[in-house]
């Protein structure tokens, strides 16, 4: 553990989101209740969204517990025919005044996270150029609508190889798949832009 961890683990130490015990953010007899994700698609999902994962996620959100992503990210064991298909790996982007109101970009920080762990390299293929209605509350439809057109290739792409991207697999990021409304439309831009193969990640799903 390196010294500045250390340091803040002790001035501000880490607490079960379910039931208070220092430690961890899930510690380990809360941990017995987490449900994993089996469903099989184009997206890939660790854990339902659901008990503790939910409360963890949400403070990851809208509390600012950014250090809880490196805990759930410690928690993910790919298999090594899966992680192995992919070089690259990008993020679902956030409208920047609302990156810039948030702090951070929670998927941009998992797809860190993953990168340092799996050896893989973030590129930053996307932008949001709407400012889009939360989908929280939204109906299927109504998500499917709200953000529709709302993503485009960043200028950064541009500065890439992009024959390198059209040879491989890229990973695409977010953090809870619900309806798969942003994931697809994230998919169809970057389709757009000439990269084949791409692949959904999110550390939870909408059970």
């Amino acid at each position: 553990m390196k010294i500045k961890d250390l340091v803040l683990d002790i001035l501000f130490p880490k607490v079960c989101v379910e039931c208070g015990k220092e430690g961890k953010y899930i510690c380990e007899k809360c941990s017995i209740f987490i449900s994993e994700c089996e469903r099989g698609s184009e997206v890939t999902s660790v854990w339902d969204y659901e008990g503790v994962i939910k409360k963890l996620i949400w403070e990851i959100k809208y509390n600012g517990l950014r250090d809880g992503i490196k805990e759930l990210v410690e928690r993910i064991d790919f298999k090594d025919e899966f992680i192995s298909l992919f070089e690259y790996i990008t993020y679902v982007p956030m409208y920047r005044k609302r990156e810039k109101y948030r702090g951070f970009n929670q998927s941009e920080i998992i797809a860190k996270e993953l990168a340092k762990k799996y050896n893989l390299k973030v590129v930053c293929l996307l932008k949001k150029i709407k400012d889009t209605e939360t989908q929280t509350k939204l109906t299927k439809e109504g998500r499917l609508k709200n953000i529709k057109n709302s993503f485009a290739i960043s200028p950064t792409y541009a500065n890439l190889h992009k024959s390198d991207l059209w040879r491989t697999s890229v990973l695409l990021v977010d953090d809870v798949y619900t309806t798969g409304a942003t994931m697809r439309e994230c998919c169809k831009v970057l389709k757009q832009g000439g990269i084949k193969n791409i692949w959904g990640f999110t550390l939870a799903r909408t059970p």
